[in-house]
């Protein structure tokens, strides 16, 4: 039974990395660490905001900021960032996960894996378990009293962005679509939350097609920052996509130009680029 387990975490583990691999990767994203970053300093602003107006006591607020701070040190910590993949070096990639990964954690459990050492009880997990489940609490409060100060005005363009980028940290992923929908028609000359939304769309992507509002998004970006990466990387590929390897070609060559030499996101957009036919 527990060998059926294991399996199905393998299995579980695999496919959660391997779908990243197969579709395509936005140019110059935001890292993990910035975006993170940026929803925690919304919600310290926040915070501050609850408490002129009486929603929070100062013992509340104090709490909440501690929360929110260490979270940023934590965020602060990770390296993480987005780097563009093609389909083909993605393929590559995951055939090599998925046969290493299962290899490797067989070949780890048979060494250290400890089947008949007792659970851990309940009773010593219960503090730590209560925490996380009060932190989690505290968190879904303030995201739910900016969704209640939203409706209260809607015209907070700013606001929606900030909502919509809250609840895609909590995998509230509706949500976050129907808040950037608000937050894009609020700011129409702002590229983060399209460049926020754009990305967020690509779980949509039909084998190898864009979903059609990406392109009018980066088109809308692009009319106001001409050099914008992202906008010129789903513009080109969608244009690939659609075999115009003439426009495909004019905006990976702009994006080319820049990206420093010698970096991976330069010798990837490149190959791409000697690919077009």
């Amino acid at each position: 039974m527990i060998w059926i387990v294991f399996a199905a975490m393998i299995a579980l583990t695999v496919g959660v990395l391997l779908r990243p691999l197969l579709r395509p990767q936005a140019i110059g994203a935001a890292s993990r660490m910035e975006y993170d970053l940026t929803v925690y300093r919304d919600q310290l602003e926040e915070i501050t905001r609850d408490v002129e107006r009486g929603v929070l006591s100062a013992d509340q607020a104090e709490a909440a900021r501690t929360e929110i701070q260490r979270r940023m040190l934590a965020a602060a910590d990770s390296k993480e960032t987005v780097v563009p993949v093609s389909r083909a070096s993605g393929i590559r990639i995951a055939a090599i996960i998925a046969v290493a990964l299962p290899l490797l954690a067989l070949i780890t459990y048979l060494s250290l894996g400890a089947p008949d050492l007792p659970d851990r009880p309940f009773s010593g997990r219960a503090a730590q378990i209560a925490e996380m489940k009060k932190q989690a609490a505290t968190i879904q409060t303030m995201v739910a009293r900016l969704a209640e100060r939203l409706q209260a005005d809607p015209q907070d363009g700013k606001g929606w962005a900030m909502l919509a980028r809250s609840y895609r940290a909590l995998g509230q992923i509706d949500e976050a679509k129907a808040a950037y929908v608000k937050a894009i028609k609020l700011l129409p000359g702002e590229a983060q939350p399209r460049v926020e939304y754009a990305v967020l769309l690509l779980d949509d992507a039909q084998g190898d097609t864009l979903p059609p509002e990406i392109a009018v998004l980066m088109t809308e970006v692009l009319a106001s920052d001409p050099k914008q990466s992202d906008a010129l990387y789903f513009l080109g590929l969608d244009a690939a996509q659609k075999g115009d390897m003439t426009t495909a070609r004019a905006m990976w060559s702009r994006l080319l130009e820049t990206l420093p030499p010698g970096t991976p996101a330069h010798g990837q957009v490149k190959a791409q680029l000697d690919s077009l036919k």
